[in-house]
């Protein structure tokens, strides 16, 4: 299973459509590195490199919205902590999980719903940001 980027999800903000491919292309890399029956300590790998990435994305979106004084800015924050707080409890159930022959499994499927949150957030939120920042 791969997650498919196209035009229609850019937000017309350079650095955030920038952002949001990398996004797809680093959830690729772990969807990928499971279905391949990886070793669970490079996918372990893959998915602190996810986090690492998607915490600077949101900490970008976060400037942004400071800067120009966003209006949802708390709201919006508050979605970012609690994708974070999600992607990191994935994590967490991988090192608790060892290497259980249903783990791939398991941990792709809480890989899919999370990601239908995080494309939530993204068709809604951060095209209200965009839409906020290009009437600037």
């Amino acid at each position: 299973m791969r997650m498919q980027w196209i035009d229609d999800y850019k937000t017309g903000i350079e650095a955030i459509d920038e952002h949001h491919e990398s996004i797809f292309e680093r959830i690729n890399e772990v969807l990928d590195a499971l279905d391949q029956g990886r070793e669970v300590s490079t996918i372990k790998r893959l998915l602190i490199l996810f986090e690492s990435f998607l915490a600077s994305h949101f900490a970008l979106e976060e400037m942004l919205q400071e800067r120009y004084v966003y209006p949802d800015f708390s709201s919006h924050s508050d979605e970012h902590k609690q994708l974070a707080k999600i992607f990191s409890g994935l994590i967490l159930s991988l090192e608790s999980g060892g290497a259980s022959p249903y783990i791939a499994k398991d941990l792709k499927e809480s890989i899919v719903s999370w990601w239908a949150s995080y494309m939530a957030h993204m068709h809604s939120s951060d095209k209200q940001l965009a839409g906020f920042l290009k009437n600037l």
